[in-house]
């Protein structure tokens, strides 16, 4: 972006990480400017008036646990503001009693940031969960559009987290114009337009010695897979997630939790991604979402509970691939699929369109990461690294190539004659549990 090249980095959920954004002369290198999404220990120093104003939103010694609140995803840049906007991530540890012994915001988590794309100085933020306590980050891609709302022209931004409800956000002053649920929520009544806070379920923050049923899990109800808006249908097309976990903690992490080297995941919590929470968990939809009435216009169900990034065209189509390795245009008004072809292998990657020498072709790869073997139960297809038709696929009106056949994997379990359980021996369990599971199921 005007000569500038931005990069933030993972990391929140396995180790104490302190988020921050670089920011470089894209032909030289040169460093610019850096900027802290959560504030360090205070007897260092604060390295801005942000950092400095963010760390009254946290308690204890938060920094020893480093924070978290990555740039993993999500960068966003508006030329006619010269404004940067962040998409920042979850707390580390996930547990808020934890990371800031329950106690306080913690600015920026789960935030949007404005920032100065020539300094880095901060203009504004909007924070979707105030003490973030569930990994609800608002990474998810940010888009920009001119709406008519209310009578007039807003500029705005909007986005749709992991937490459920989709944002409305004037990109100049950060107001909030509305947010509303677009899948199903159990953790908040609503968002207060009065405050911009939302209105949160007691129970989501899992007391000591309870669990809570959270619609939507730490999956999200939109990952990183990109939306995309279309400004001549004025709609939204979201690659929405039905998913539910069961959220609990216990006495034992609120007294000197420490995260464990190795360990996969550790949120200082724990979950159930397995809850019996009825026919909806683990199911998926394309959904078009109007932005201005805050209603859906159409929904098209996809298979299992992760499907692709989407992309709106011209043209009037939109695209998305499915992770039962599907890849479909739908007409962009109805939903209706119009074309689609089986590449052999799930396709859940970012579409992106381009055009050479007059002629508009539409790219993808097919392939899908194996973490999705954790949630292997809501999966439509099984998931193998080894055997997947790895491809990038280019389309164009008029292609005649031909898509090598491949054989679908069937992934079967492995028979062992000499097992005994032992319920007595829990320890193995936990330990694939914590450090296993999330990639290997």
């Amino acid at each position: 972006f005007d000569g500038k090249v931005i990069i933030g980095h993972g990391g929140g959920d396995v180790g104490a990480i302190r988020g921050y954004v670089t920011t470089y002369d894209a032909e030289t290198g040169q460093f610019l400017w850096r900027f802290h999404t959560v504030p360090g220990n205070p007897a260092d120093g604060f390295e801005s008036p942000a950092m400095e104003m963010a760390a009254k939103t946290w308690a204890g010694e938060w920094w020893n646990h480093g924070g978290g609140g990555t740039v993993w995803n999500s960068i966003t840049y508006d030329a006619e503001t010269d404004t940067i906007f962040l998409g920042v991530g979850n707390g580390a540890p996930w547990n808020h009693r934890v990371r800031s012994a329950g106690q306080g915001d913690n600015l920026f988590l789960s935030s949007i940031v404005a920032l100065s794309g020539k300094t880095g100085e901060y203009k504004w933020h909007y924070q979707t969960n105030p003490g973030e306590s569930w990994d609800y980050n608002a990474s998810m891609d940010i888009e920009l559009a001119d709406l008519e709302i209310g009578g007039r022209t807003r500029k705005v931004l909007m986005t749709a987290p992991k937490n459920g409800f989709f944002y409305v956000i004037d990109r100049v002053t950060g107001e909030l114009v509305s947010a509303e649920p677009f899948v199903k929520v159990t953790w908040a009544k609503g968002i207060d337009m009065k405050t911009g806070r939302p209105i949160e379920n007691p129970d989501a923050r899992y007391p000591e010695g309870k669990s809570f049923v959270m619609w939507p899990g730490p999956v999200g109800a939109h990952s990183w897979l990109p939306m995309a808006y279309s400004p001549d249908t004025r709609l939204v097309y979201i690659p929405a997630i039905e998913m539910a976990a069961e959220y609990s903690s216990t006495p034992d992490f609120e007294k000197g939790w420490k995260r464990f080297p190795g360990h996969g995941v550790d949120g200082a919590l724990f979950i159930n991604f397995y809850v019996d929470a009825g026919p909806e968990n683990g199911t998926s939809s394309l959904l078009a979402w109007d932005p201005v009435r805050q209603k859906a216009a159409w929904k098209a169900p996809t298979p299992g509970f992760f499907n692709g990034g989407v992309a709106a065209t011209k043209g009037g189509l939109v695209f998305q691939g499915r992770s039962d390795g599907l890849f479909n245009a739908h007409d962009a008004e109805t939903g209706e699929v119009l074309w689609s072809i089986d590449p052999g292998a799930p396709v859940i990657a970012p579409t992106i369109t381009f055009s050479h020498k007059g002629v508009q072709y539409v790219t993808v790869l097919s392939g899908m990461v194996t973490s999705g073997t954790a949630f292997a139960r809501f999966h439509p297809v099984a998931i193998d690294y080894y055997t997947q038709a790895r491809r990038v696929l280019t389309f164009r009106l008029g292609g005649k190539e031909k898509l090598p056949s491949s054989e679908p994997f069937v992934l079967e379990p492995v028979e062992d004659p000499d097992y005994v359980p032992d319920d007595g021996n829990l320890l193995g369990l936990e330990q694939y549990a914590r450090r296993c599971a999330v990639c290997h199921g």
